[in-house]
C-alpha cells in the first residue's frame, strides 16, 4: 500500500495541479481508498489505479480536495475496478446491477427475452462499446452509479424497441439557443457569451439532484411520456410533470445566478437573453446531457 506522500504525489501528477495543502489532500486520498475498500472487500484495485481513476475526474477549474469529498467513491471504485476487469469487480458490478435490469425496465416491457435481450445489450454498452470504449469508463461519480446504470438501462431499452427512423437523432449544434433569432443585436450578444453560457448550464447540470438529472434524461433524450416517467417512479402523470418542471426551472435559475455573477449585460439585455434560454432549454439540455455520463 502506498503512503500518502506518494499517493498525493501521484495524484498531483496526473491532474497537473499544485496542492495548497498537500497534507490535508492526502488525508482525503487515503479515506478515499479506505472507504472505498471497506464498501467493496472483495474487489481488487491498486491504489495507484484508484488514484489515477480520481485524478481523471477532476476538471482544470475544480478544487480537489472540495471534489473528492463530494463524489460517489465507492461507486467509483467499483465501476473502475468493472471496466478493468479486476478480480471480484464484475461479479460484484453483476449482483449490484445487472441483475436488476428487469426491476429497472419493467416500465417497459416484463417479458423474460426482453429483459435478456437488454440485460445482454448493456453488458455490451456498459464493458465493451462500439470501439472497444465501454460507456462504464464515463460514470464520473458525481451521482449515484444505481441511478446512473438505471438510466442507461432505460435508454437501451428504448434503443431497442425503437425503429431506424426514431432513433436519428438531431444534429443541431449543442447550445446555439439563438439559432433562427429575427433579433441581430440578442445574436450578438450570444456569441460574446457563448462560453460563459455553456459553463453556467454545466454548473446548472452539475448541481442538480441526482433524481432531477435522471428525470430530465429521460424525458428530454429518452422521450418517454410523463405517463410513462411516472409509472418508472410509481408516482402518478401530474407528479412526475411536476418533478420535471421543477427540474427545468432548477436549472434556469442556476444559470441565471450564474450568469449574473459573471455577465456585464444591461437588465433588458439580460431578461432578452434568460427569455431566450427559458424558449429553448429543452435543446441545450437535451444535448448537454447527452454528453455527459
Amino acid at each position: 500500500m502506498l503512503d500518502r506522500e506518494v499517493l498525493t504525489a501521484r495524484f498531483l501528477a496526473r491532474t497537473g495541479k499544485v496542492a495548497r495543502d498537500p497534507g490535508e489532500l492526502g488525508v482525503v486520498l487515503q479515506h478515499a481508498l479506505d472507504e472505498a475498500r471497506r464498501a467493496w472487500p472483495k474487489v481488487e484495485l491498486s491504489s495507484e489505479e484508484f488514484v489515477d481513476h480520481l485524478a481523471a475526474r477532476v476538471r482544470p477549474d475544480e478544487d480537489s480536495v472540495a471534489l473528492l469529498r463530494q463524489l460517489k467513491i465507492a461507486d467509483l471504485y467499483l465501476a473502475c475496478a468493472a471496466e478493468r476487469r479486476r478480480p471480484g469487480a464484475v461479479t460484484a458490478f453483476e449482483e449490484a446491477f445487472i441483475r436488476r435490469v428487469g426491476q429497472f425496465v419493467r416500465g417497459i416491457d416484463r417479458e423474460t427475452a426482453f429483459v435478456a435481450d437488454v440485460t445482454q445489450a448493456l453488458r455490451i454498452k456498459l464493458f465493451v462499446g462500439s470501439h472497444g470504449d465501454g460507456k462504464l469508463s464515463r460514470y464520473s461519480g458525481r451521482g449515484a452509479l444505481e441511478s446512473w446504470v438505471r438510466a442507461v438501462a432505460i435508454r437501451t431499452a428504448y434503443d431497442l424497441r425503437r425503429t431506424e427512423e426514431y432513433k436519428r437523432r438531431e444534429e443541431d449544434c449543442a447550445l446555439d439557443m439563438i439559432a433562427g433569432s429575427d433579433d441581430p443585436e440578442l445574436d450578438l450578444v450570444w456569441q460574446r457569451y457563448n462560453r460563459e453560457f455553456r459553463a453556467a448550464l454545466e454548473d446548472g447540470l452539475g448541481g442538480l439532484p441526482g433524481r432531477d438529472r435522471t428525470l430530465l434524461r429521460l424525458y428530454l433524450i429518452e422521450q418517454l411520456p410523463a405517463l410513462q416517467i411516472g409509472k418508472l417512479y410509481r408516482v402518478h402523470e401530474t407528479t412526475a410533470l411536476r418533478w420535471i418542471a421543477q427540474a427545468r426551472e432548477a436549472v434556469v435559475e442556476r444559470v441565471r445566478a450564474a450568469l449574473l455573477r459573471t455577465l456585464r449585460l444591461s437588465s433588458g439585455e439580460f431578461d432578452e437573453l434568460l427569455a431566450m434560454l427559458r424558449s429553448r432549454l429543452d435543446i441545450s439540455v437535451r444535448r448537454l446531457l447527452d454528453t455527459q455520463p
